[in-house]
């Protein structure tokens, strides 16, 4: 009742300006508090936390969550499949091929015979070695025949030497008998006790003893000197002993040698393998290996129950590779489907000087023989996994001196975080330190941003799918 009261008065004649007035004020009022209300629409839509608003001014900045990814650096490169083990086998000795035993195709096994050689003159060789190893077997026993006669005269010399030696104590006792009766028999002629033949009879007795003693003496240098020739005669046998056996032993070892290298006129398979090439037929000359560049090789055998894989890496990826990197061989023409997963075995500790790549060796069982030399596909080589890795987009990386940081965003403030970084690939980024899972971070345009400035975070919904 008030209002219309008020109405009439403000239409009634000479009002109407101050009534034009009125409407005027009323329109700049509203005027004024739809903007205000414009004004707060952005801060409500960004959706800021309760008791911490944004200021009105603050930029808006699309934000992603830091997830984690198993993440993996590989590449891609043709391999070829060949023998663990590939042998030639030559000749070692030159003859006429006599039987092959084998053919392209079969399995082998360790030492199995695979041709024989018909060398004629080397069966001779073998039996004159044979006859040397018996005649020299006989000299070694007349040699020792001789050791044992020689110490039979070298004992029977010594028996010699020590009875002459026994016959002379003998003779000496005689010698000093007839010298003392020689000295009684004086001492009794000088007193006139006994007439001088008595004395001249003692004189011839002592005389004869001392010639025999004499005799003696000479006999034991005669055993002497036998004794010595016997041991000398005893040293030259064992001496011709020695040097029989030594020729027995040289005898022997040619005997040995001739079987050897007759042995070599059979071929056998060096390890459990596939024969590969058959290069000759019976009847063929086989010349000798060694020291001519014109043989040729009468078989190759090959070991397939383990493979060699075989890839030349770019220099570009020579870096991140390491041994026991995994390794997955598939898209093998012959074997649609199938994969083959091993490791890096070796590789090569240079480079190609062509190519400029390295040779990069994965070994590979191989029981069925699934896998056969030749054999060509792709393999898969990973040079860096990192599991359960933090990611961001490429777009949230920025640079500082060299260094990498991005901005957090932590209540409505972006903080400035630096990071380190273990993988790139254009789209996204690894991050080795620095991020934690879930955490909000810059997308784009952090370049724009300072550290501690106020912010309105606005989540990518499309993130969940794109990194």
């Amino acid at each position: 009742m008030t209002s219309t009261f008020c109405m009439r008065n403000l239409l009634r004649p000479g009002k109407v300006l101050p009534l034009l007035a009125v409407l005027g004020l009323g329109t700049l009022l509203a005027v004024g508090f739809g903007r205000a209300n414009s004004a707060k629409g952005p801060a409500q839509a960004g959706k800021p936390q309760a008791g911490k608003p944004s200021p009105a001014n603050a930029p808006r900045v699309q934000t992603v969550v830091v997830q984690h990814q198993s993440l993996s650096r590989t590449i891609e490169m043709p391999g070829t499949v060949e023998g663990y083990e590939t042998a030639e086998l030559y000749a070692k000795i030159g003859g006429y091929l006599e039987e092959i035993l084998v053919d392209i195709g079969d399995w082998v096994e360790k030492d199995q015979p695979l041709a024989r050689i018909y060398v004629p003159e080397m069966l001779n060789e073998l039996d004159q070695k044979q006859a040397a190893v018996v005649r020299a077997e006989a000299g070694v026993e007349q040699a020792r025949a001789g050791v044992r006669q020689a110490e039979a005269d070298l004992a029977s010399a010594e028996a010699g030497r020590d009875e002459a030696q026994t016959e002379e104590s003998e003779k000496e006792a005689q010698r000093q008998f007839r010298q003392a009766e020689y000295d009684r028999v004086k001492g009794l002629v000088d007193t006139g006790a006994l007439t001088g033949q008595r004395l001249d009879e003692a004189t011839f007795q002592l005389a004869a003893a001392e010639a025999v003693l004499k005799s003696v003496a000479a006999r034991i240098r005669t055993a002497k000197a036998e004794f010595n020739a016997a041991g000398a005669n005893l040293d030259k046998a064992k001496a011709d002993a020695k040097a029989a056996q030594a020729q027995l032993g040289v005898a022997q070892a040619d005997h040995e040698k001739a079987k050897t290298m007759l042995q070599y006129a059979t071929i056998r398979a060096p390890f459990d393998g596939v024969v590969l090439k058959r290069w000759v037929h019976p009847g063929a000359f086989i010349q000798p290996a060694e020291g001519n560049s014109a043989a040729r090789p009468l078989l190759t055998v090959t070991r397939i129950d383990v493979v060699r894989v075989f890839v030349d890496l770019p220099m570009a990826e020579v870096r991140l590779l390491n041994r026991e990197d995994r390794t997955v061989f598939d898209r093998i023409n012959v074997l649609p489907g199938e994969k083959f997963e091993g490791q890096v075995t070796r590789f090569s500790p240079s480079l190609d000087v062509s190519s400029r790549m390295m040779r990069v060796e994965i070994d590979l069982e191989n029981p069925q023989h699934r896998l056969l030399p030749g054999y060509y596909g792709y393999v898969t080589l990973f040079l860096q996994e990192l599991p359960d890795t933090p990611v961001v987009p490429s777009s949230a990386l920025l640079t500082e001196d060299s260094k990498a940081f991005v901005y957090v965003v932590e209540d409505g403030i972006c903080r400035k975080r630096m990071v380190s970084i273990n993988y790139q690939d254009g789209t996204i980024v690894g991050i080795a330190s620095g991020l934690n899972r879930g955490e909000q971070v810059v997308r784009a345009g952090g370049g724009q941003l300072t550290d501690g400035q106020a912010v309105v975070p606005v989540a990518d919904k499309t993130e969940k799918t794109s990194v």
